[in-house]
């Protein structure tokens, strides 16, 4: 069987009936692209927020989200000596800041002194909060670069005075720059007050709802927030069956969410593609099978001049294969610039893996051949005698 000839002939025949080779294309090329898009931006948007986890947990840290007094701090760090730090936070939301005529919304949120190792952030001018801050409810405040520069320019802020709320304090430091959050909000407007500050000047409350610790090993860190958990219970006196009070989130349990998501959504994306990868294949066969039958004199002389039947069925095999492995590469291209065009929309990095664009080929040929068996089987069974009548 002479390759050559077969793939030239193969080449015409599609650009021959180009309008009919566009319509085969057209599902294979969207499918593959389906493929690659999704794949690029679902694994270039885990990778993201793993990353932005990685900051937010860190190793060996456990996250406890409810309200949680200081009796309940003091229970657990007595009975868990495993703890490194415990920083106990109060989120307040946005709240107006004003200072010199400038007014912002910002979110605010009360610490303790351990908040930069716990959330490994410090300051990046003046000082962080002490212990006498959080214990005298001292009217001080930390503000994120973002903040310093709406409010006060170029000018330092430090020794400033600032109204959260219609509260004066007294502006001690400058938060260490982070960027977006995982909920997309922008952590260098924030605006960091001592916890005690926060409950009983800003909000008279006598808990706060966020603790972030640092545990000693990090591999028993679920462990860990079991024991915690139990803690709680016991102190909130919860009975068995009942629904917990509060929330305790690890970086393995987060990581595990995360990729439970991430599996879900690319499956989705994978059986999107494979649906319209099917409907392609359908489209192809439909086509093919009307082709045989405008080509029946075209394959009566061929078998009249001594073609056989394989080698007709390689012809429409070829031609089908043809069609998909084009069009499985102009998909990818296509893929490709989607990925891009939306992951600077939505800010979510690209990547683009070797073995996405290789399964992606893969199933464009395979369609191709699978839509062309049947086609291929008909035109290689017609009787030459009926063909050229």
């Amino acid at each position: 069987m002479n390759w050559k000839l077969l793939i030239a002939g193969s080449l015409r025949t599609m650009s021959r009936f180009k309008m009919r080779t566009l319509f085969m294309s057209i599902g294979v090329a969207v499918g593959v692209a389906v493929l690659i898009a999704g794949r690029s931006l679902g694994t270039g948007a885990e990778q993201q927020i793993n990353e932005r986890i990685d900051l937010l947990f860190g190793p060996g840290t456990i996250l406890l989200v409810g309200s949680i007094d200081f009796e309940d701090k003091e229970a657990i760090e007595a009975q868990m000596p495993s703890i490194v730090a415990f920083d106990s936070r109060l989120m307040l939301g946005e709240i107006e800041i004003s200072s010199g005529g400038i007014t912002r919304k910002a979110a605010v949120m009360g610490g303790t002194e351990t908040g930069a190792y716990a959330w490994n952030r410090g300051v990046v001018e003046g000082r962080y909060l002490t212990s006498e801050d959080v214990t005298s409810t001292a009217r001080v405040a930390l503000i994120g670069t973002k903040l310093a520069s709406t409010l006060f320019g170029d000018a330092s802020p430090l020794g400033e005075e600032i109204l959260v709320g219609k509260v004066p304090l007294r502006v001690v430091g400058v938060l260490e720059p982070v960027g977006m959050d995982p909920h997309g909000e922008d952590r260098d407007e924030d605006v960091l007050v001592p916890v005690t500050t926060a409950m009983r000047r800003l909000r008279n409350l006598d808990y706060f709802n966020v603790g972030k610790l640092v545990v000693d090993n990090v591999d028993l860190v679920d462990e860990d927030a079991d024991q915690i958990s139990d803690i709680l219970r016991q102190r909130h006196q919860i009975a068995e069956g009942e629904r917990d009070d509060f929330n305790i989130y690890t970086s393995k349990f987060a990581g595990r969410r995360i990729k439970e998501a991430s599996n879900s959504i690319n499956n989705y994306l994978v059986a999107a593609a494979i649906a319209v990868l099917l409907v392609a294949a359908v489209v192809i066969t439909s086509i093919m099978l009307v082709m045989v039958r405008e080509r029946m004199a075209e394959i009566g002389l061929r078998k009249a001049l001594g073609a056989t039947e394989q080698q007709i069925r390689m012809q429409f095999l070829a031609e089908t294969a043809g069609i998909s492995l084009v069009s499985g590469i102009l998909g990818v291209l296509l893929g490709i610039v989607s990925a891009y065009v939306i992951g600077n929309q939505i800010d979510v990095p690209v990547v683009l893996s070797q073995s996405s664009v290789a399964i992606a080929m893969a199933a464009a040929v395979i369609v191709g051949i699978a839509s062309g068996l049947i086609p291929a089987s008909r035109a290689a069974q017609l009787d030459p005698v009926e063909a050229l009548r």
